[in-house]
């Protein structure tokens, strides 16, 4: 099977996205490469928060472009995340030895538009359109095996922004606010828990927003409850909350990189 390197550009949920495209990858038999020079599937995982960051991005894979189709002229490349998202089509149309553009609702697509490109069913692909549930596809982990063992784990617990402030692209590229169930979070924390994790970060664009959206819901969970029944279901002595925007009520501001903790003891 053909074998894949993931570079990560921006926040820690791409991080998470990207350790979740590479566990689905893993699992149907690719290899994790150690670096680009021996891949054969080279994907960039990319951010749109600034444009430095785009740039970035697209001036990595141009630079790889040129190199691998002098040299390795089959090694696929591809776009995925929040610039992918919001340029889709364009990507390709700029740099036309893209083969893949993948949104970020579309990331568990991944290994399935490989394996339709590596067996020639089609030439280049992009989506980026929305999909419903997408919000509960980024669950698998790579904590041992093919990857080095750990004890801290991140857990995607919702997607999407609703704030619309003016200098934020988030609600364009990741979408409406999406929750998952509190049952399908217990469940992947317990997993983790059972294979040696200690501290688990829920990760969310706005995490204090979780659960609100739920069509019909009297009330909504709070992060803070979603952390307390975390910690009952598994045991766990560390639990961390974390965003990557700031919501725009004040009784619910919840700060960039800054992780409230809440300890069981």
């Amino acid at each position: 099977m053909p074998s894949v390197y993931i570079k990560t550009y921006g926040c820690q949920m791409n991080e998470r996205d990207s350790e979740a495209v590479a566990a689905q990858l893993v699992a149907k038999g690719y290899a994790l490469a150690a670096s680009e020079a021996t891949a054969d599937v080279i994907l960039l995982n990319t951010c749109s928060v600034r444009d430095m960051a785009e740039q970035k991005a697209l001036n990595k894979m141009e630079n790889l472009a040129a190199e691998t189709r002098r040299h390795r002229p089959n090694v696929v490349l591809g776009f995925m995340g929040c610039m992918a998202q919001s340029r889709g089509q364009e990507l390709i149309d700029r740099l036309p030895d893209v083969d893949l553009v993948i949104g970020t609702q579309k990331f568990h697509r991944t290994a399935d538009y490989l394996d339709d490109i590596f067996e020639g069913r089609r030439a280049r692909i992009v989506d980026v359109a929305e999909e419903n549930g997408s919000e509960a596809t980024i669950r698998e982990h790579l904590l041992n095996g093919s990857a080095k063992k750990s004890v801290t784990a991140f857990v995607s617990i919702m997607q999407g922004c609703n704030q619309y402030c003016t200098f934020c692209i988030v609600p364009y590229t990741r979408g409406e606010e999406r929750s998952r169930t509190i049952a399908d979070i217990v469940a992947e924390c317990r997993d983790l828990v059972s294979r040696g994790v200690k501290e688990i970060t829920l990760l969310g664009q706005i995490v204090t927003s979780y659960g609100r959206r739920w069509p019909g819901a009297v009330q909504a969970w709070s992060a803070s409850a979603s952390l307390r029944r975390i910690q009952k279901a598994t045991a766990m002595t560390w639990s961390r909350r974390t965003g990557v925007c700031r919501n725009s009520s004040k009784a619910r501001t919840f700060r960039c990189r800054a992780a409230a903790i809440a300890c069981s003891n």
